[in-house]
């Protein structure tokens, strides 16, 4: 139908939008899915191409102007896992997009929405970039914005879900920052760990707030779980609460419960794995279990994700099974593109690379 020259605009949308669902489908972020990287990112980019075709006709036609936005942050949404460098070029050309947008439509709040989204996913790029301090910039910008909106609607869950994940990430981004094998220097570990710790308070009172009005939500008790876990580990660390060992416990048995069952996703396998791994004290980690569900993980993206194989590589080495732990952090190195001279190691790629160490983990 858009093959004709008078194509209208709004039709050549329709099919941007065909391409850009195309690619959601494909990669499926967290499911069982193709991992189809190159597919997904076909679809997002002829989406693209379909989007500037429609504004050769109309420079002005806002539904393409915004899908540009959308598509290039889903681009960077695909490439922050193995190229959080490249990630953060399209988070910031999408946000550059948005900022050309008439005021009128950058002050509608679906489009400050996307725009505090896009911000989001642009400090998680920085956290795998060891960007610590412009991160949490970032974040704390992003986090009033969304505060703003659940003060103006406190009945919006939306607007509650989105100051959750922030906060979530924003927590995992100084977890990432006192972790010894990641940190930069003049970092403060326990500084790191004091506000990770009042992040997680924070995110645990949303998430019950959610769970008193939707208490067989499955996505709730996955988050309550992991950050029960987190937050007891980092009160064990800390000597900042005495029922520190109850509490991760209870976030144990929560991830256990969930990931036990068949149709478990690879989101919260990886999540069980991962946690059973690092959670303190040492000795509530279950190695043999980790390794189970990192499995499950990695058939479920068919060996095609590298933070899924990392997860399994981390398990592997934790339960002596040295070999295999190298092996397979060699399997996730080749998936991720060639360092650049001069550019920063990201997150990912150091970790993988401390598996190949003998005697580490």
């Amino acid at each position: 139908m858009i093959a004709t020259p008078d194509a209208s605009t709004a039709l050549i949308c329709d099919a941007a939008s065909a391409y850009s669902v195309l690619g959601d489908e494909l990669r499926e972020s967290g499911t069982a899915s193709l991992a189809d990287t190159s597919a997904v990112l076909a679809a997002y980019r002829k989406a693209i191409d379909l989007d500037e075709r429609a504004l050769m006709i109309d420079p002005h036609f806002l539904r393409a102007l915004r899908s540009l936005s959308i598509n290039r942050g889903k681009i960077g949404g695909v490439e922050l896992e193995t190229d959080p460098a490249l990630a953060l070029k399209d988070f910031q050309a999408a946000l550059q997009h948005i900022d050309t947008l008439p005021q009128a439509e950058r002050e509608n709040l679906s489009v400050r929405r996307m725009r505090a989204i896009l911000q989001r996913k642009e400090a998680s790029a920085l956290v795998q970039l060891g960007e610590y301090a412009k991160a949490t910039d970032l974040f704390t910008e992003v986090a009033q914005i969304f505060q703003k909106n659940v003060a103006a609607d406190a009945q919006d869950s939306r607007a509650l879900a989105d100051l959750r994940v922030v906060l979530n990430f924003e927590a995992l981004g100084y977890e990432t920052a006192a972790d010894p094998a990641l940190a930069v220097t003049g970092s403060d570990r326990r500084c790191n760990l004091v506000a990770a710790e009042k992040l997680w308070m924070q995110v645990l009172e949303i998430i019950d707030q959610a769970i008193k009005h939707d208490p067989v939500n499955e996505d709730m008790q996955i988050s309550k779980a992991d950050a029960l876990l987190r937050l007891g580990t980092i009160h064990s660390i800390l000597h900042t609460a005495a029922d520190s060992a109850a509490m991760a416990k209870k976030g144990i048995a929560g991830l256990k419960e969930l990931a036990l069952k068949e149709e478990a996703s690879s989101l919260i396998l990886d999540m069980a794995a991962s946690d059973l791994l690092m959670v303190e004290p040492a000795s509530l980690r279950d190695p043999q279990f980790a390794v189970s569900c990192a499995e499950r993980a990695v058939a479920l993206n068919h060996r095609k994700t590298p933070s899924l194989l990392l997860t399994l590589a981390q398990a592997y080495r934790a339960s002596g099974q040295t070999e295999k732990s190298r092996a397979t952090a060699s399997e996730a190195l080749a998936l991720l593109p060639a360092p650049q001279p001069g550019s920063a190691k990201p997150r990912i790629r150091k970790l993988l690379e401390l598996q190949l160490e003998p005697g580490k983990s």
